[in-house]
C-alpha cells in the first residue's frame, strides 16, 4: 500500500481573539463595550484591533475624541467577519446538539404579542422547533429591555434607530362594533362619533383625536370615555361593550377578521410610525435571534433595513 501523503494548508487568517475583538468593538463602536462583552480590558481589545491593522497594514477605525468609526477597509471587512462568527457558532450548537442553549428573548408591546404575534408563532416554531421562544410583554416601555436580543418598536420610519428593520407601513384604522357601525352614514359625520362611546389608548398618539382631525370634525363628546394603557385591551373593550376605538392596522387585522369589529370607513391614511424590530446593540447577535429576525420580517410582506 503506498503512503498517503497528506498536504497541509495554512490558512491565511489572523489570530480568532483579533477577529472577536473587531467584531464586537465595530458592533458597539467602542473598545470599552466591547471589553465588557468579551470579559477582558479595554487595553487588550486596542491591542488585538491594531495587532489586525498591522495583518492588514491598513487601519480598520478612525479613532475619534468621541467614540469609533470604521474605516472603508473596516466597513468592508466587518460583514463577513460577522456572518464566520455566526456559523461557526451554528457549527457549535450543532455539534453539541442538545446540549446546546438556543433561545432567543423578544421584547415587544403587549398589543403587538397578542394581537398579532400570538396568532403567527406556530410557524417559527414549527420551522425551528429547537429555539426557545421568551417573550417579554411590555405596555410603553421595557424595564428589562437589556436582557433581549430583539425589541418591537413604534418608531418613526425618518428617524430610526441603528439597525432597525422596518415591519410593515401602519395605517389608521378607526374600528366599532358592528352595531355602532350600522349607525354611521356613508361618510364620517360629527354627530355619529360624538354620540358613541369612545374608548382611547394612550400613549404619545392620541389616534381618535387624530382621525377626527383629519376629518375635520369638532370632538364634543356626550359620553365620558374609557381610557385604556394598551390597544388590546381597547379593541376587546369596543368589542363587548360596544364603542370607537383607533388603533394601527396590524392591531385591528384579528377582529376585522373574526367580525368583532367593523371598520366603516375602510382604512385610513398612512401613520408616521411603523413597527421596527431592534436588535440589542450591547451584543452579538445570536444565530437564534437573527433566524427569529428574518422569520419576523419574511411574515410581514414590506421590510427594509434603514
Amino acid at each position: 500500500m503506498e503512503n498517503l501523503k497528506r498536504v497541509f494548508i495554512m490558512r491565511n487568517l489572523p489570530h480568532l481573539i483579533y477577529l472577536e475583538a473587531f467584531e464586537a468593538a465595530a458592533r458597539h463602536l467602542s473598545f470599552t463595550r466591547a471589553a465588557e462583552e468579551l470579559n477582558c480590558t479595554q487595553g487588550a481589545i486596542s491591542q488585538r484591533v491594531r495587532a489586525l491593522e498591522q495583518f492588514f497594514t491598513r487601519p480598520l477605525f478612525h479613532r475619534r475624541s468621541n467614540g469609533l468609526e470604521l474605516t472603508e477597509v473596516g466597513t468592508a471587512y466587518l460583514p463577513g467577519i460577522a456572518e464566520a462568527l455566526d456559523r461557526a457558532e451554528a457549527a457549535t450548537e450543532g455539534l453539541l446538539g442538545a446540549q446546546a442553549q438556543t433561545s432567543v428573548t423578544v421584547s415587544a408591546p403587549l398589543s403587538f404579542v397578542t394581537l398579532w404575534l400570538a396568532r403567527h408563532l406556530g410557524r417559527f416554531s414549527a420551522a425551528h422547533p429547537r429555539i426557545e421562544v421568551r417573550l417579554n410583554s411590555t405596555i410603553w416601555t421595557d424595564p428589562n429591555v437589556e436582557l433581549a436580543d430583539l425589541s418591537i418598536l413604534a418608531l418613526d420610519p425618518l428617524q430610526p434607530l441603528t439597525g432597525a428593520v422596518q415591519l410593515g407601513e401602519e395605517r389608521l384604522m378607526l374600528l366599532c362594533d358592528p352595531e355602532t357601525a350600522r349607525q354611521a352614514g356613508a361618510r364620517p359625520s360629527a354627530d355619529w362619533f360624538n354620540a358613541a362611546r369612545l374608548v382611547y389608548v394612550q400613549g404619545r398618539m392620541q389616534l381618535l383625536d387624530l382621525w377626527a382631525k383629519q376629518e375635520n370634525m369638532v370632538v364634543a363628546l356626550q359620553k365620558a370615555p374609557i381610557k385604556a394603557d394598551n390597544a388590546a385591551a381597547a379593541l376587546e373593550i369596543a368589542a363587548c361593550a360596544g364603542g370607537i376605538t383607533a388603533v394601527m392596522s396590524t392591531y385591528a387585522a384579528a377582529y376585522l377578521t373574526s367580525g368583532r369589529l367593523v371598520a366603516p370607513f375602510g382604512a385610513g391614511e398612512i401613520l408616521p410610525v411603523a413597527l421596527h424590530v431592534v436588535p440589542n446593540q450591547q451584543r452579538r447577535l445570536s444565530r437564534s435571534a437573527t433566524l427569529f429576525l428574518q422569520w419576523l420580517s419574511g411574515e410581514i410582506p414590506f421590510h427594509r433595513e434603514i
